[in-house]
């Protein structure tokens, strides 16, 4: 028997998406996983903004989380990009004997450990693991009527010998499962773009600029939607443009493949709303 996976939802979707854990817990029940909430977590601090302010502090938050599921002899699987990168940065950095013995020490009076053995799995590199005989095979509603422009987001292929799901100049992955669900790709960056969404707050001209340059190179492409597994960048992109293309975060989407109904996962949420007919 495998490991089983301890579930590390992050702070975003709890906070303001949950109905995307709820997608993912959907599918990741159908096809069999087993696994459960990651116990007394914590940000991850994410990898970007807050990591720069206090490289020590991100180093030692993410040996304690990683500390936890090395205990419990369990994977972590992220529902974040964001939270991928952090933990999987982490666990890279802590290979190293001396970096390790310097966030132990600090980690001893809250009573944890970590000898460098976690592994950290994104949501993505598990399903498309299964593959594409197993996916087609189980998508009992394919939804033909997508046509997907794919936006993969930042963290999840760059630093690519960190990150390893996907070629990080012509990726695929994401690409894949959607066709294993049944829609249309329409649209793949070779170079993954920003979706402007980190630099909100700090230059929101620039942010806003970068979000309606992607949307406008999805339109043109003939998209009638957007895929990405990314919830920062499903955030940028639900709210915050002005051309009303939804968005599906890529568990939606194979939920729905799977036979999830529309309120089950809840798309209701969703400030653009993606036409089920």
């Amino acid at each position: 028997m495998s490991e089983p996976y301890l579930l590390y939802s992050g702070c975003l979707i709890p906070t303001r998406l949950p109905y995307l854990e709820r997608s993912s817990r959907f599918v990741l029940d159908k096809i069999g996983i087993e696994y459960e909430p990651f116990p007394d977590a914590t940000c991850c601090v994410e990898p970007i903004g807050l990591r720069s302010l206090g490289y020590d502090t991100w180093l030692a938050v993410a040996g304690r989380l990683l500390s936890i599921a090395e205990k419990r002899r369990s994977r972590v699987l992220t529902l974040c990009n964001g939270c991928y990168l952090s933990l999987k940065e982490a666990e890279h950095a802590l290979l190293d004997q001396k970096v390790r013995e310097k966030v132990n020490q600090i980690l001893e009076p809250t009573g944890h450990r970590y000898e460098g053995n976690a592994k950290v799995e994104h949501f993505v590199q598990l399903v498309h693991r299964i593959g594409e005989k197993r996916w087609t095979e189980m998508a009992i509603e394919p939804q033909s009527r997508l046509s997907f422009a794919v936006h993969p987001g930042c963290h999840m292929v760059r630093p690519s010998q960190i990150t390893q799901i996907d070629n990080p100049y012509s990726t695929h992955v994401i690409e894949d499962l959607a066709k294993w669900s049944g829609a249309k790709v329409v649209h793949s960056d070779e170079w993954p773009r920003c979706c402007g969404g980190g630099l909100t707050g700090i230059d929101d001209r620039i942010s806003s600029a970068i979000l309606n340059d992607n949307i406008v190179k999805f339109r043109e492409a003939g998209a009638n939607a957007i895929l990405t597994p990314c919830p920062f960048c499903f955030v940028q992109f639900d709210l915050k443009q002005k051309d009303d293309v939804p968005v599906l975060y890529l568990a939606e989407l194979l939920a729905l493949a799977l036979g999830a109904g529309a309120d089950e996962i809840g798309l209701k949420y969703h400030r653009i709303k993606i036409q089920m007919r």
